[in-house]
């Protein structure tokens, strides 16, 4: 079961993870309000600046200025699309059925005249039989009248052909075509023979099909009247005409299902303008097509809910994915000063880039992202939070807002994201302040050659990836310059603990510490031994050993103007012997609550007074409260009148500043110093604070303090190394 000092080295994870306070959540509520705001003003001043002038205009105006598009604009063209869809009804062939009902019943009237014809001509001699003909098919007995001189088998012959044409013709449709069809542009009609499969279609030449008024013209270019006498031939072509009818007539309602179909699968015909476009030349005249795209560029401008509601649900999503991967990543802001740096260079960079994509007129040579300083304030957030994860998220956040404001353009996004990490990346830990100079060059190159590789991944034009990769060049270099100059500034308005201020801190010529040098020299060696073991210790744990490093060097500051009352620079007589342990302590305590007064005198920064103020926790001052004890004759006496005032350390490099005082201390009392003597010792002084909770406040694990206890053990071993032991001189010259 887990002690309470053991799932106190949890702490930190516990605060990543627990609820964000009242405070917190007022302060992100109004960021997103604001920059939401702010969203919506950029897109309704686009609106207003340059267009309302430009929108005035018709087809057929006099244009007096250019116009240029601020950005990609696309829409619907709606009279175009309504041509192709006309255009594609059109071609849509009408559907005309043969009625199967009515060539049966052709071809049953056609049987039913055989039959009597073949009765007259048996019985010429009869008069009721031809009555019969006359009374049933008029007119059709004149043909027999005429044709009497026939023999029965002629005739039967002639009305075999005719049987076949009429039903050749019947089956393959004569049409009525319906001047209501709509025509096609194709020039065919669909024909469906089968009602029961109206899918089943057949395609007709429409000027080939078969229609009441060149039906005699057909049959007679048939090849059943090819080998028959002229007299046979008009016989049979009078015959057909006479009883054949139209069976093809036009199906509306599937005729219009089918042009509806088409309609219905016409893509809408959209116009796409990319940014920097010229719209209108000075001195030209409005087309109908710049007049379709002002119509919709000002229908465009109409305010809808979507003008409001877009901008605050994309902020939303942005904090949302700032929120949740600063949590999951374990990225935190705790100082106050760093908390409102963020803020302003958050606000800062999302007002310029507002103000650019609003007053600039980018064209496709030149565009936002590589205009922007968005690595100079990813440098910047690295720098002076000294926190690169935060750096990168921030970059990917910076996209986003830019892909907002570029209307979706993926290549401004990319170009965004590369800058702001190439920004993050382009100074290497713990390099002086002029490796800012060498940043510049490094970030050209970077940026130069990531926008020309996204300028040919979005298959821009070359003149416009090579001009636009020229400016982003030029951004690098300048970010470097600017970067030397904002950041001093920002250095010492904030007082924050960068790698370039503790490097500078770092140098021993600072007059504090030539100082305590001079006046506490045991302190001052003490200082840096402490300072090797906690920068060793540090790195080996993947802290910053930079900062733990110049935290040691100023944890002892207040001892340097009361020095003679420290056992180290103390030469052989102790002031306290002449104090009661109450006094001893007292100034003994005393030099955190000096330390601190002369490290805000000197600015130095938060984090170096966090160590000054915590290096020695709440722990009891052992050898004062035990002489106290003696004074008392035994009364106890209260172990917090003889405590530091801490608080307790709530860093890992205050953390090991901590132990490593401790560890440098104590181990000089060790006499003849083994690897294994120095091991055990060091892991029992660690442990000691551990179970007293001095370790409680920070986030060191148990790992962590075993790679600490064999970081001591290494550099302390090095310190404690031993020497040959020469022979005097006397004795060398005694063996001679």
């Amino acid at each position: 079961m887990p002690t309470k000092a053991t799932i106190s080295l949890r702490q930190d994870d516990r605060d990543s993870k627990a609820p964000l306070a009242r405070r917190e959540w007022i302060y992100i509520l109004a960021g997103w309000i604001i920059a939401s705001l702010l969203l919506i003003g950029v897109d309704q001043t686009r609106l207003i600046i340059s267009r309302d002038k430009a929108l005035k205009y018709k087809e057929g105006d006099l244009v007096s200025d250019d116009f240029f598009l601020e950005y990609d604009f696309s829409f619907v063209d709606m009279e175009a699309t309504a041509k192709v869809v006309n255009l594609n009804r059109s071609l849509v062939s009408p559907v005309y059925n043969v009625r199967s009902e009515i060539t049966d019943s052709v071809l049953e009237r056609f049987n039913r005249f055989t039959s009597f014809l073949g009765s007259a001509m048996a019985n010429r001699s009869s008069v009721e039989a031809p009555a019969a003909l006359r009374a049933e098919f008029p007119g059709a007995a004149n043909l027999t009248d005429q044709e009497s001189s026939r023999s029965i088998d002629e005739l039967n012959k002639l009305l075999l052909i005719t049987g076949n044409v009429l039903q050749s013709l019947q089956y393959g449709g004569i049409f009525r075509l319906d001047s209501q069809d709509g025509g096609s542009a194709s020039g065919v009609i669909e024909v469906v023979y089968t009602e029961a499969l109206p899918e089943r279609r057949v395609t007709l030449i429409r000027d080939a099909v078969t229609l009441p008024k060149n039906l005699p013209e057909r049959i007679r270019s048939m090849d059943e009247l090819a080998m028959l006498f002229p007299d046979d031939a008009e016989f049979v072509t009078a015959l057909v005409v006479y009883f054949a009818e139209p069976n093809g007539y036009l199906n509306a309602v599937l005729s219009e299902k089918n042009r509806d179909e088409a309609e219905a699968a016409t893509e809408p015909i959209t116009i796409s303008v990319s940014a920097g476009t010229r719209l209108l030349s000075a001195g030209s005249v409005v087309t109908a097509q710049q007049a379709r795209i002002i119509e919709a560029l000002r229908d465009k401008r109409n305010v809808g809910y979507h003008n409001f509601l877009d901008p605050l649900i994309y902020m939303a999503f942005i904090f949302a994915l700032g929120l949740v991967s600063a949590r999951n990543f374990g990225i935190k802001i705790r100082n106050p000063k760093t908390i409102w740096l963020y803020i302003t260079l958050g606000g800062t960079y999302l007002l310029v880039a507002a103000l650019l994509t609003v007053f600039i007129r980018f064209q496709d040579v030149l565009s936002v992202s590589v205009v922007m300083p968005t690595a100079l304030f990813t440098l910047l957030l690295a720098q002076l939070l000294q926190d690169r994860r935060l750096a990168v998220l921030s970059s990917v956040l910076m996209a986003l807002l830019i892909y907002f404001l570029t209307s979706g353009s993926s290549h401004d996004f990319l170009i965004t994201m590369s800058a702001g990490i190439g920004g993050t990346l382009s100074v290497h830990r713990r390099e002086s302040r002029m490796g800012l100079l060498r940043a510049g060059p490094r970030l050209a190159i970077i940026m130069a050659v990531t926008t020309m590789l996204i300028g040919l991944l979005v298959r821009k034009p070359l003149n416009s990836i090579f001009i636009m990769s020229a400016w982003a060049a030029a951004n690098g270099m300048i970010t470097g310059i600017l970067s030397l100059a904002f950041l001093p500034l920002l250095e010492h308005v904030l007082n924050t603990a960068t790698t370039f201020r503790l490097i500078e801190l770092s140098d021993q010529n600072v007059p504090i510490l030539k100082r305590m040098r001079l006046q506490a020299p045991g302190t001052y060696i003490h200082s840096q031994n402490v300072a090797h073991l906690a920068e060793a210790a540090c790195d080996a744990i993947g802290a910053d050993g930079l900062l733990a490093r110049v935290g040691a060097y100023y944890h002892d500051i207040g001892k340097v103007d009361q020095a003679h009352f420290f056992v180290e620079n103390q030469k052989g007589e102790n002031k306290h012997d002449e104090l009661k342990a109450t006094l001893s302590v007292a100034v003994i305590k005393s030099h955190v609550k000096i330390g601190m007064e002369k490290g805000r005198e000197l600015r130095l920064p938060d984090e170096v007074l966090a160590v000054i103020e915590q290096h020695h926790g709440t722990s009891v001052i052992r050898y004062f409260y035990d002489r106290a004890l003696k004074e008392k004759g035994g009364v106890a006496a209260s172990p917090g009148d003889y405590s530091y005032g801490g608080p307790k350390p709530m860093s890992r490099e205050a953390a090991v500043v901590m132990l490593a005082d401790n560890a440098e201390a104590a181990t000089r009392t060790l006499k003849k110093p083994t690897a294994a003597k120095l091991e055990k010792y060091i892991w029992d002084l660690i442990m000691d604070r551990f179970r007293i909770g001095e370790l409680n406040e920070c986030d060191l694990t148990l790992r962590d303090l075993e790679t600490i206890k064999n970081t001591f053990v290494h550099v302390l071993t090095g310190h404690f190394h031993t020497r040959i032991e020469y022979p005097k001189e006397n004795e060398n010259e005694n063996t001679k």
